[in-house]
């Protein structure tokens, strides 16, 4: 069953121009274009090989395929190479048979509910298909983390439920040869979309973050063992919500969450330090109240400072970042100059393409089929 998409909302450009300061001038170079197949759905970044290059994975939802492009180190990328996978839509990366090769978990939507298939990876940016685990009812996105202490890169899974309304979270156990247990399944009130893990509340055990498309996020703590409590709900400020992104915003030790909200803006919720959040801080991508927010969000240090910063894509006009202050708050959204007008963008990325030390993005063109490289000048 193909899952129901997050609406895009068009934000006029004129509106995006207002919003552009000094800060973001020359901030990136003109946007250069690679091949990502025809509908790029996911982007992640990741070290496919031993060259020590960052490197990028698609998932590339209308032709079927997931899509590698392998980094040359200089900011530049390697002609793709494609391996089937059926109507994918998000991923994750890991080394789930341990062979020191990095592997991929890809999110399938077009096996009846749907199912998480594993990919090995071969150390040379190839990947073969190994194992495929049903999920539930239209699953929308997967994290990886060793959830029960045992050495072993365990998936959590979020089903967004389209029309069962039965949303939920699965969690599957790896058992270090690339494959997992019978999973464990925890229902989730609304329609679960993004998930991220991380240890929220200070006890070394990852924690799980659940968005709900209702305007809501869940978090659901871990036993200690891999086995979840009950979801605690948090506003996430209304409307739509997608993307869920955790970081430490503060340089406090405390992982604070960072949320993409299209009917919003960027939301952030601060970490009170034992897994449980504040009110939400809504950020819009320009001044006043603004028709649309974004789809997906990535977290670096974009220029420098020693703050986390996020760059955040949107569905048809510029893409945009928040520079952080420090204290988990953020200044007005800044258009990103040198992107892609229309880029039906659902995902972003970012990572040292060029060996500068400084974060670069790549942004998916759905609508084009491509995938955007904006250098980091700074």
């Amino acid at each position: 069953m193909t899952p129901t998409f997050v609406r895009q909302i068009s934000l006029p450009l004129a509106t995006l121009l207002l919003a552009t300061a000094s800060a973001s001038a020359g901030q990136f170079k003109k946007a250069a274009y690679y091949r990502g197949g025809q509908f790029p759905r996911h982007i992640a970044t990741a070290q496919l090989t031993a060259s020590g290059n960052v490197d990028l994975v698609l998932a590339d939802y209308l032709s079927n395929q997931v899509v590698t492009l392998l980094g040359n180190g200089n900011g530049t990328f390697q002609k793709p190479i494609q391996f089937p996978a059926p109507s994918p839509i998000y991923l994750a990366v890991g080394d789930f048979n341990e062979d020191g090769h990095q592997d991929l978990a890809v999110v399938e939507t077009s096996a009846g509910d749907g199912s998480v298939a594993i990919f090995l990876g071969d150390g040379a940016g190839h990947f073969k298909r190994s194992a495929s685990y049903r999920t539930g009812v239209a699953p929308s996105s997967v994290a990886t983390a060793d959830f029960n202490g045992d050495g072993h890169l365990d998936l959590a899974l979020a089903n967004n439920g389209g029309q069962s309304g039965k949303g939920s979270v699965m969690v599957f156990i790896g058992t270090g040869k690339g494959t997992f247990k019978t999973p464990v399944t925890y229902a989730i009130a609304g329609s679960p979309w993004g998930i991220a893990a991380s240890d929220l509340n200070g006890d070394h055990h990852p924690d799980l973050a659940v968005t709900n498309l209702s305007g809501s996020v869940a978090v659901l703590l871990n036993d200690g063992m891999g086995k979840f409590l009950k979801p605690v709900t948090y506003d996430a400020g209304g409307g739509e919500v997608a993307d869920v992104k955790i970081a430490d915003l503060r340089n406090d030790g405390r992982q604070d969450l960072v949320i993409a909200n299209l009917s919003q803006g960027m939301v952030v919720l601060l970490n009170k330090g034992n897994g449980t959040f504040g009110k939400p801080a809504i950020y819009r991508p320009c001044a006043g109240k603004c028709s649309a927010g974004p789809e997906a969000c990535t977290v670096a240090d974009f220029n420098l400072d020693g703050w986390l910063d996020v760059a955040c894509s949107a569905s048809i006009d510029d893409s945009y970042f928040f520079y952080g202050k420090g204290d988990g708050t953020f200044g007005t959204g800044i258009a990103i100059a040198n992107t892609i007008k229309n880029q039906g963008g659902f995902g972003i990325a970012s990572g040292d393409f060029d060996h500068d030390q400084a974060a670069d993005l790549a942004i998916p063109i759905q609508n084009r089929g491509k995938v955007a490289i904006l250098l980091n000048t700074k």
